[in-house]
């Protein structure tokens, strides 16, 4: 039985026949290709190191190459087969998926319980023009309740955003369409007073450990701060400790805030629908119809609460918003 066939994305300024089935983009395969070898950089300097203590360099070398190739090789079919066993089309009445070689899964929606599209796009998928959409009732069901494309390109994604998310246009409410809230360099102030702060501190800790193990160091790393409690007190030893933790978890809590949150912008765009984009790196677009608000959440942890801030909170399915 032969499948759907593939089409091709029109050119800029037209948009696909409705009900057309349509393919992921291929350039899926570049991104696992350099994800995958990342990877194996990543884990192969350790392995190396691990291992060319006991077998000798050339040896550690051919066996880390040669696991590091099968593992790109292996992931990369696996990626080629789910690209070639997918497809989408967006029909008058239905979004459908359809997906998967042996264990075939057929997905549909109704458009009319569509809610929310959400478009997100990590550094490679920006640079290659891609992103990933998650197409969602807003309904806590799992998986069932939402299609995800992985990826598409940009100017698909916005279409289908647009397509998906197009309601009449109701009565306006007290405010009309625009930006409601933009980013504000003030907000960076707070994100050292999160909990995320110590957390950061305590887990780069705990990977220095990690890494001395990898590297077959970790003896020498405990002799050390054997030796560094030694010279110095237990207490001020500690204290240092301690400081030096918690200088790298407000370094990594700001890092972290301003990667999720930089750029941020809230809007209300036509039909009344509200959108939020943000990111350094990895950009994130979330639309939810304003329908589905159900009301608003002010939190206050203790750390921001001293310096006299909240977050607040939007009750619906996939939105959250700091001010």
């Amino acid at each position: 039985m032969s499948g759907p066939a593939e089409s091709r994305w029109p050119a800029e300024g037209e948009w696909p026949a409705e009900g057309e089935w349509r393919r992921l983009d291929r350039r899926t395969l570049l991104v696992t290709v350099v994800i995958m070898i990342g990877v194996a950089v990543v884990a192969g300097v350790p392995s190396f190191v691990g291992m060319a203590g006991g077998l000798g360099s050339l040896t550690a070398i051919g066996w880390v190459s040669a696991g590091a190739v099968l593992l790109i090789v292996c992931v990369t079919g696996a990626d080629y087969i789910r690209w070639r066993r997918t497809r989408y089309r967006i029909g008058p009445e239905r979004a459908e998926l359809h997906t998967g070689l042996f264990l075939l899964k057929r997905r549909s929606l109704a458009r009319e319980r569509i809610r929310s599209v959400d478009l997100t796009a990590h550094p490679l998928l920006r640079v290659l023009g891609l992103v990933k959409v998650r197409i969602g009732t807003g309904e806590q069901t799992g998986g069932e309740s939402t299609l995800e494309l992985d990826p598409v390109t940009r100017t698909e994604g916005e279409w289908l955003r647009r397509e998906l998310l197009d309601r009449v246009p109701e009565t306006s409410g007290t405010y009309g369409d625009g930006t409601l809230a933009s980013f504000d360099r003030r907000w960076i102030r707070y994100a050292p007073l999160s909990f995320i702060a110590p957390v950061l501190g305590a887990s780069a800790a705990g990977g220095l450990v990690q890494l001395s193990d990898w590297v077959g160091m970790q003896l020498r790393f405990f002799a050390w701060l054997g030796d560094y409690f030694r010279a110095v007190s237990i207490l001020w030893g500690s204290v240092i400790l301690l400081a030096v933790l918690a200088l790298v978890g407000v370094i990594g809590s700001l890092g972290l805030w301003i990667e999720m949150w930089w750029n941020y912008r809230l809007d209300r765009e036509p039909g009344r629908t509200l959108r939020v984009r943000r990111g350094l790196l990895t950009s994130r677009s979330v639309s939810i119809e304003e329908r589905r608000l159900r009301g608003v959440e002010l939190v206050e942890p203790l750390g921001i609460r001293m310096a006299g801030a909240a977050r607040v909170d939007a009750v619906a399915t996939g939105l959250a918003q700091e001010e």
